[in-house]
């Protein structure tokens, strides 16, 4: 062959038009696989990749022989090329021939050439989705990798994160079947990592939000039809060995059919999260001051505002361990707030005959023992409640300590326990998620009081909650 400049461009030239119509050939079956998986059409895109590679390998080669000889590489889209480039000069070569038969560049030859046409229509390999790309991406940014998690913390953190994007599950529908199976698969395992590797006090917590989540899962598969997704059933067995390696697969699989980006971290802080991880560190019986601060700062920063009543209930009869921080200025003041109201309303404790003789609900309640569960123990009001409620004996539990509430909710479910009442200002969502389904289940009596715990609060929240006096 011919080793002219006119040649060597028309060369250079039909090895890119070979190329864009490998990748037109590629789009097409993209196109196919948007509508389900397909082994025969992902086995010829296979395919088709590896001719494309090999021949932009040899054009890229060339090319660059070219330029490092000092000849000049122009950036051309498809429509600003003046004229298309002949083909037939493609007969002359075979798409399997080395780059030595390629002609030979010297300096008279590069003296003589403008320029090399350098395509970027190449990269056009998937036409358009169909779907909004970018909030895909933004849903598996929030999710993030999977990680094996190890403390309490993380695993609660792990638990808020999946289940607050599970609250927004309506929007994958708009995602073709192969992203939706991506994303369940990936959720799925993570959710059954939770289930089955986390320590039994956290797996006590989360029982309840678990179980409503592969509900969720479960609902949408059955509506959407995305494909088989080991994880959905408690029969199923992780394919990889453990879930998160499960789990790994699908976030390398979204991420390859989101394009292969790195998606950027997340670092918005979560309210929920924040509020989590400080319930967990109050919740031991004797909590480290410094991480106590340390928490009730992260909630803080989260936007969790000083006065929020979840924040200051979490702390009510800690405020030792926020002194020393000028930033917590705010929030001790809250909490103290919150415990002065609680003493004021000691102060104006009446006579045990605050309720009268004949108050027609004294049956239901007299005789029982009885649990209240929430705040701090104020030995003056809990003796009063049970004198003018005529219960055999009353306990009142704070409900920081997780334990002694799972093991209450034993204590129910045995008929050890005749009455219960629930301060609801003063527990958390956690604490009900536990003792409510446990109550519900029990035939005994048991009450909620929305504000404060006095013997008046008490006794409206008895003749509202219970059906008739006896």
């Amino acid at each position: 062959m011919s080793d002219s400049p006119a040649s060597l461009d028309a060369h250079i030239a039909a090895l890119g038009q070979n190329a864009l119509e490998l990748q037109t050939r590629i789009a097409a079956l993209h196109g196919q696989l948007m509508r389900g998986p397909d082994a025969s059409v992902e086995s010829e895109l296979d395919d088709l990749r590896a001719e494309r590679d090999a021949l932009l390998l040899q054009w890229g080669r060339l090319a660059l022989r070219w330029q490092m000889g000092g000849g000049h590489l122009e950036l051309r889209t498809r429509e600003a090329t003046a004229q298309p480039r002949p083909i037939e000069v493609m007969e002359a070569f075979d798409d399997s021939d080395d780059l030595d038969d390629a002609p030979e560049v010297d300096l008279e030859t590069i003296s003589k050439i403008s320029r090399i046409v350098m395509n970027p229509n190449w990269g056009d390999e998937t036409p358009d989705p169909g779907y909004d790309v970018a909030q895909a991406q933004e849903i598996a940014t929030r999710l993030g990798e999977p990680e094996t998690l190890t403390t309490d913390t993380e695993l609660l953190a792990e638990a808020a994160s999946l289940d607050r994007e599970l609250q927004r599950l309506a929007a994958w529908a708009e995602y073709p079947r192969n992203i939706q199976r991506a994303f369940i698969g990936l959720v799925a395992c993570r959710l059954r990592a939770l289930q089955e590797d986390s320590p039994s006090n956290i797996r006590a917590i989360l029982e309840r939000q678990i179980r409503k989540n592969f509900a969720r899962l479960t609902q949408f598969s059955s509506d959407h039809q995305p494909g088989w997704v080991t994880g959905l059933s408690r029969l199923h067995k992780p394919e990889t060995g453990s879930w998160i390696s499960d789990a790994d697969f699908w976030w390398k699989t979204l991420r390859s059919e989101l394009g292969g980006l790195d998606f950027a971290t997340d670092a918005t802080p979560n309210p929920e999260i924040a509020l989590n991880a400080l319930q967990l560190v109050v919740s031991d019986e004797h909590p480290d001051p410094a991480q106590v601060r340390q928490a009730a700062s992260q909630a803080l920063a989260a936007g969790v505002i000083a006065e929020d009543p979840r924040l200051v209930r979490l702390l009510i009869g800690r405020l030792d361990a926020l002194t020393g921080e000028k930033s917590l200025k705010r929030l001790r003041r809250a909490v103290r707030n919150a415990m002065t109201d609680d003493d004021d309303e000691d102060d104006q404790l009446l006579p045990d005959d605050l309720l009268p003789p004949d108050w027609p609900f004294l049956d239901r309640t007299r005789g029982h023992f009885a649990v209240m569960v929430g705040g701090e123990t104020r030995e003056r009001r809990r003796a009063l409640i049970q004198d003018a409620l005529g219960f055999s004996g009353l306990e009142w539990i704070s409900g920081y300590e997780i334990r002694h509430v799972q093991s209450l909710a034993e204590r129910i479910a045995s008929g050890r326990v005749g009455f219960v009442i629930l301060l609801a200002r003063f527990i958390s969502h956690k604490v009900t998620d536990i003792l409510v389904p446990t109550l519900k289940a029990s035939e005994i009596d048991w009450v909620v009081v929305r504000q404060g715990y006095g013997l008046q609060q008490i006794s409206q929240a008895i003749e509202r909650y219970l059906d008739e006096p006896t």
